[in-house]
This record gives structure tokens, sequence and C-alpha cells, in this order.
């Protein structure tokens, strides 16, 4: 017997090509206005016959008018005119097929969140960092493989062996330019250019690793990065994106902040909870406002976008070259998809040659995913590419939890195929010594432990063959000869490796 993470890397991809395959019919939109006349929902659906792989049943897909209703009940507790909230999209192809609207925009003027709204998008701006960078080796301007010195003037020997790869992957071993800004007392609301938080980043040696030996979130290495764009580009970066990447893709209400005085038509206004009571609520009454109305830095973070055109980049990264129109830019932009595309393993991370995304496999689901926050701000993106389908949420209150969301969106929209990938291990099974079952089962698109006590309920799939429920930890075993699920080991506390077989 074997565990689970052993058969993994051999097995056929299980996805919707197998399982589900989708025939989109006409589409066409509505919109839902609340009780006040503001936009609450806007939807895009489309008409899909379902043809099933596994054997007849009723689907669990979900109908657009369906799908909708979901959505509205998944983000019920956002839904209020009082409190900030969360924005939710999900795209086929680029396209919504669904999107939603919950709460407020700014508390200050009473504005709803609607399709307008730009919201402050965290480190997804990383995606579109990247792509610029990834412009300029298309052109010859840039090379991955080059030392960060050869492009930057002054930077310091301590750094040296840092290259442009490492900081496209977060494998640089730079400082983080947060925690940077905190021990040099700078507020993050203190006017600052590019340039200023690049020489703030070279005066914080050491390095924290040696670079490319291991792989750490740093917002440093994409305003280092942004900094190179700008020098070899001749102009400040923000323009140089919008210009060559932002343009091109039609994301006309998209940007880079680079001048605090600029305007943001439907900017949303970033909140975080104020307990008035010293104690915990159900209900939050009551907001603080977060939003760092100076902060004007790019490349790690800075940019601001609507739903609508967050699109717009979904469709060029699922089916490139998007809508780009030019066939001269068409072909630069195949050429950016191809090269951010590429995958290499840093540590147990695979991850791309060119933007910050986890590539990895969920429920049996190729899977590139990627969050952030940012004062108040929220956002969590997950794209299944097999399926054409992308998960967007966005939050301006800080205690949501986008991440738990997105999970439950794509439960609606690619529930069969999760369903079918989940159903290998339904069953019950038993340990003979402690004379005890436990049965688990496929639910809405999920995996259920059952038992007496606690934990029981949906399991989380942490990596591929390891799940947990609560603080347990189980490690699925397969046959050797077939590869089917045998049993388990359970980990609870200082109960190591506890051996459930299947009935």
């Amino acid at each position: 017997m074997a565990s689970e993470s052993e058969y993994f890397k051999q097995m056929n991809d299980i996805t919707n090509r197998d399982f589900l395959k989708w025939l989109p019919s006409r589409a066409f939109g509505t919109a839902v206005f609340g009780a006040d006349g503001s936009l609450r929902r806007v939807i895009v659906p489309a008409l899909w016959l379902m043809i099933f792989a596994m054997p007849p049943a009723t689907s669990a897909e979900k109908s657009p008018p369906e799908l909708s209703h979901n959505i509205d009940t998944l983000f019920a507790d956002y839904d209020r005119g009082d409190a900030p909230g969360c924005a939710v999209s999900i795209y086929r192809d680029g396209e919504a097929i669904a999107s939603g609207f919950y709460g407020s925009a700014d508390l200050d003027y009473h504005i709803p969140l609607d399709h307008n709204s730009r919201f402050y998008m965290t480190t997804l701006a990383h995606q579109v960092t990247a792509a610029a960078a990834v412009r300029l080796m298309v052109r010859g301007e840039l090379d991955i493989d080059a030392r960060v010195s050869r492009y930057l003037e002054d930077w310091p020997e301590w750094a040296d062996r840092v290259r442009i790869r490492h900081l496209l992957q977060h494998t640089s071993g730079l400082p983080e330019l947060y925690d940077l800004m905190d021990i040099a007392g700078v507020s993050v609301n203190d006017v600052m250019s590019l340039e200023e938080y690049v020489a703030l980043i070279k005066r914080g040696k050491p390095l924290k690793f040696s670079p490319g030996s291991e792989r750490q979130i740093t917002n440093s290495g994409f305003t280092v990065l942004a900094y190179v764009v700008e020098t070899i580009a001749g102009k400040p970066f923000a323009e140089y994106a919008g210009e060559h990447i932002l343009g091109p893709l039609g994301m006309t209400s998209t940007h880079f902040h680079d001048d605090r005085y600029r305007i943001i038509p439907g900017r949303v206004i970033s909140y975080e909870p104020r307990d008035e009571n010293g104690g915990e609520q159900e209900v939050v009454t009551s907001f603080r406002r977060t939003y760092p109305g100076n902060y004007q830095g790019v490349g790690h973070g800075g940019l601001y976008a609507t739903m609508a055109d967050w699109g717009r980049w979904e469709a060029f990264r699922i089916e490139p070259p998007g809508g780009v129109a030019d066939s001269t830019e068409q072909e630069l932009f195949l050429e950016i998809h191809r090269l951010m595309s590429e995958q290499s393993v840093v540590g147990e991370d695979t991850v791309s040659n060119g933007f910050a995304h986890h590539h990895d496999y969920w429920h049996g689901q190729k899977r590139e995913h990627q969050s952030g926050q940012f004062h108040g701000f929220q956002a969590d993106l997950r794209r299944y590419p097999e399926h054409g389908v992308s998960t967007l949420v966005l939050c301006n209150r800080a205690d949501a939890d986008p991440a738990e969301k997105s999970r439950a969106l794509a439960r609606l929209v690619i529930r069969d195929s999760l369903e079918a990938y989940l159903q290998q291990y339904a069953g019950v099974y038993h340990n003979d010594e402690l004379e005890v079952d436990y049965r688990l089962t496929v639910e809405d698109g999920a995996l259920v432990l059952g038992r007496r006590l606690d934990p029981k309920g949906v399991m989380t799939e942490d990596a591929p063959g390891k799940w947990s429920a609560d603080s347990w930890e189980f490690v699925f075993l397969r046959d050797d000869a077939t590869g089917e699920v045998t049993g388990f080991l359970v980990s609870a506390g200082r109960a190591k490796e506890v051996e459930f077989l299947k009935k």
C-alpha cells in the first residue's frame, strides 16, 4: 500500500474534459436593483447543454438563475447598505456569467458597490507588472537571467546575486518592503515615489536567503521589477503598463495609481470592524476607515480595476491574446502569455516563470490562484484553466474571508467535475482495534466526514493525498497495483497515523 501522493504525479487529469463538456448557447443579460434603486447585481449568463462522461445523473451544475440565487445566499451577510462588503464575479473565458455586489463602497456617501466600483487589487497587481516586464523580454530589452545590477545604477553589492528571474518568482531573498518601512518609521501614508521605495529596499541589507534557494512572497521584488521596467522604458512605470498592457487589452477602467491627486471614478474605500463593546459581536455595526489615501506605490500593488475590466485580463490568460485587436500586438501578447505560463519548481511550490501565482491541483482540477490583502482590501482569484473558469472575490472589509467564498463558488460552477473526482474517497472506513467506523460522503462538491463526535463536516484538501478536518490530519492510502483508495492514516494530537481501512 502507498500514500496517495506517490500516485498523484501519475494520475491523468480528471477535469471537465473527462466528465463534462460545455456547449455555450446565446448569452443574455439582466440587471437586478435593490429596493432603494441601486444596482445590486449584474448577470451576464449563458445557457449550456451538458454532456457527461459519467453515467447519467441529475445535473449538479447550476443554471444561471440558480447560480445567481446561490451567490446571493453565499454573500447574504454582506448585503447591507450600512457596511462595507464584497464584489464577486464568475468568468467563463473572460465573460462574466454571474456577478454580485454586496455592501457599500463608501460609507460616508452611502455609495453601494456596483459594476463601476474600482477596487484596490492588492497583490493581483503582480500579474500585470510581470506582463510589463515580460513584454520587454519579448522585445529583447530585458534578460530574465541578468543581474538586477545590469539595469539599476547603485544597486547594492550585498544584493548583487539577485537576478530578474528571482524578482519574478519571489526567490530574491530581498527583505520585505513593508517591514523595512516599519523599522524605518515610514508610514504607508507617507508620500513616496517608486524610486524612493526602491532606495529604501537598497538600504535593507542583508538578504534573507541565497537568491534562488527558496521562495518567500515579498513586495520588494515586484517593486524593484517595476523600477527596472521604468528605467528601461524611460517613462513612468504606470504610464508604460497603461500604454502597452492595459490599453491593448481594453482595460480602460484599470490603472496603476502613482499620483495621489488623480481622481478615481467609483473609488472603493476600505474599512475594518470597530468593536465598541470590547468583545466579539455576531453582527458588526461599526467600522473604521483604513483607506491609505496618500499611498502611491506601484508594481507590487497600486492597481485599481473594476470587475468587468478584470474579465478582460482573464480572457487574455485563458484564451490569449484576449481582446487585443492589433495583429502586431496579438503576436506580442501570445508570446507574453507563453512565457508567463511556463512553470518551475522552487522548494515545494510550483510557480510560474512570470508571475506570483501558485500552480497546483484542487480536487483533481488544475488551478492557478493568488490572494492578497492591504489595509482592509482583500482579493482572492482562482483560475481553473481547463474549464475556462475563473472566480474573483474582492472585499473592502478586513474581516471578510474571500478564500472560503472562492472555494464555495467553485463548488457551484464546476461541481460535477469536483464530485466525479471526490467519489473515489467515498465509503466507510474501519479501525479494528478501536472498533469504530468513519463515513466519507460527497455532498455539494465537497468531501464530508461523518462521525459521532467532532470533528465532522466538510474536509479540506491541504495537498495531494493529504486532507484535514479541523486540526486532524488524514493521509490517504492506495493499492500499489490498482491505485484505488484503500484507507487512510489519521493523526490527532499525540495520536499519530492510526490506520483505517476502507470496507
